[in-house]
């Protein structure tokens, strides 16, 4: 049904997007990876893309149309020297930070279409995309759809379609429903206990294969599949990793898939139960929870050899660990290659006390992530440099996000996050690193007066702070806590520190850019 819609022939009054949902675990990224795959044996797939939350690049739409655009340039040559010129003639169109989102894909993947459309007038183009719902730049995949929406009302046979496998979230809800250009495909109500068993056969006998068991054939009975069908729910993740629970080594547990069996009918059908299930025999094991943690909070899936450098222990403990999680997630042959979640409600569970208790991946954990990353990374030669460089303060921000204490959010911990900063970019103090990564909350926490007077005295630097400086609401809650000494060209205002609250600023608050000189930090007000 899926591939047949997408590859139906170009008509008015057909929609140009089929959106597949269901809850987690249905099988929407199984559909849409088996769709994408056939497409591109057929010559029909002109790009995909494949979201998931915490996984770095995959998880924001920093590389999003680059990757399309790249793709589209192979799969249609015809279109490559038009994508080229494109981008030769306007750099800023490779980059979100100086394009919108929208701005880009009409430029780099619409407009090369238009050009080839004629060869394409039988045969549409289809671009997949699965797990739309786990990008975090929620708006701007918002304004995305919606002008596709608009496009392709505009242009109802323009040659292209696509075919989105995600969870329908309620600021898309109401648009894609309202509109006759998405076609709605609730996989829930496809997902029959029929296919359930189909698929759960299929696996018990590839598991079976070279074990030993029963030679009668009598395991497991009618009755056990019946039970575990209905267990199941309808979830393909929950049968695939009911399966792997079920088949893991004995050397784990002792047992053999027929003990374990009665045990797994006994869980509640829900995904808590089933990773409290596996997660907790493992607890007593050296560094399990730093393990566990890290992985969860990374924003970008690390190695084995990653991990273990983050920690500070051998890479060795960190493999004891994971080869008993492989059904949770997906553990590679290597060092080297990174440690992915089989699925990202994983991570959903570990993120919440009340679901995890004693698993939970506490956010102070940041902290420890940084402390490690950037005692990891002080040459390039680390495994962490790259990963370091770009999430470091990141993490740090987190921590200070976590505390929640407006008053005074680093606490005990000042020194030490002063300290890593101080760190991580040689020759740059703490305030200076933290500012050019525009993490306005840390950067607001570390405004202290005692702090800065202390280590501005002792190292005798004049310290000098303009007050315009990111979103005026971090700039009026810094006010509240320093007196700030504000030198500003254009309206010519001076703050000084000291006792007593300063004025406000006169005139609007405009666009901010920040620079450094050798001593102190600039934010200089500029026209918009």
């Amino acid at each position: 049904m899926v591939l047949s819609c997408a590859k139906a022939p170009l008509e008015k009054d057909r929609p140009h997007i089929l959106w597949i949902y269901g809850y987690a675990g249905c099988g929407k990224s199984a559909i849409s990876q088996a769709v994408a795959e056939q497409l591109a044996l057929e010559g029909r797939l002109a790009a995909s893309f494949f979201f998931f939350r915490g996984s770095g690049d995959r998880s924001k739409i920093f590389r999003f149309v680059n990757t399309i655009a790249h793709q589209l340039a192979r799969t249609r040559p015809d279109a490559a020297a038009v994508i080229e010129e494109v981008a030769r003639s306007d750099r800023g169109l490779l980059s979100v930070s100086s394009s919108s989102l929208v701005f880009q894909f009409r430029h780099l993947i619409l407009e090369p279409i238009a050009t080839i459309r004629a060869s394409l007038r039988h045969s549409p183009v289809i671009i997949v995309l699965d797990g739309v719902d786990e990008c975090e730049d929620k708006e701007e995949v918002a304004a995305l759809i919606e002008n596709l929406i608009a496009f392709f009302i505009e242009d109802p046979c323009f040659p292209l379609r696509f075919v989105v496998a995600s969870r329908v979230e309620d600021h898309l809800h109401r648009k894609l429903h309202a509109s006759s250009q998405v076609q709605l495909l609730d996989l829930v109500g496809h997902t029959s206990n029929k296919d359930i068993k189909t698929a759960l056969d299929v696996s018990i006998e590839k598991e079976m294969r070279g074990r030993v068991m029963p030679g009668d054939g009598s395991w497991p009975s009618w009755w056990d599949k019946e039970m575990l069908v209905k267990h199941i729910g309808g979830s393909y993740i929950f049968m695939t990793t009911i399966i792997k629970l079920l088949f893991a080594p004995s050397i784990k547990d002792g047992l053999t898939p027929m003990d374990r069996l009665p045990k797994i009918l006994e869980m509640k059908p829900n995904f808590d139960d089933l990773y409290r299930e596996i997660l907790e025999p493992c607890m007593h094991f050296p560094f399990f929870l730093d393990i566990l943690t890290t992985i969860a909070l990374a924003f970008k899936p690390l190695s084995i050899v990653q991990i273990a450098e983050l920690l500070d222990i051998e890479t060795f403990k960190v493999t004891n660990v994971l080869i008993n999680l492989h059904a949770i997630m997906q553990v590679p042959g290597d060092d080297w290659s990174p440690v992915t979640l089989w699925h990202t409600s994983l991570r959903d569970f570990l993120m919440l006390q009340s679901r995890a208790g004693p698993l939970h991946a506490g956010p102070t954990h940041h902290l420890s992530i940084a402390s490690g990353v950037i005692r990891a990374a002080t040459s390039p030669e680390s495994h962490l440099w790259s990963y370091s460089r770009s999430f470091a303060v990141r993490h740090l921000a987190c921590f200070v996000e976590s505390v929640g204490n407006d008053t005074d959010p680093l606490g005990g911990e000042a020194e030490k996050v002063i300290s890593l900063l101080d760190r991580f970019r040689e020759g740059h103090p703490a305030l200076q690193v933290a500012c050019h990564t525009r993490e306005w909350k840390l950067v607001s926490a570390l405004v202290n007066p005692s702090l800065i007077r202390g280590r501005m005295m002792a190292s005798g630097l004049p310290f000098t702070l303009h007050a315009i400086m990111g979103p005026r609401k971090w700039f009026i809650s810094s006010l509240r806590r320093v007196r700030i000494r504000t030198l500003l060209p254009l309206c010519h205002t001076t703050m000084t520190t000291g006792a007593g609250m300063p004025s406000p600023l006169p005139g609007p608050l405009q666009r901010e850019m920040l620079t450094w000189s050798t001593d102190c930090l600039h934010a200089v007000q500029t026209p918009t």
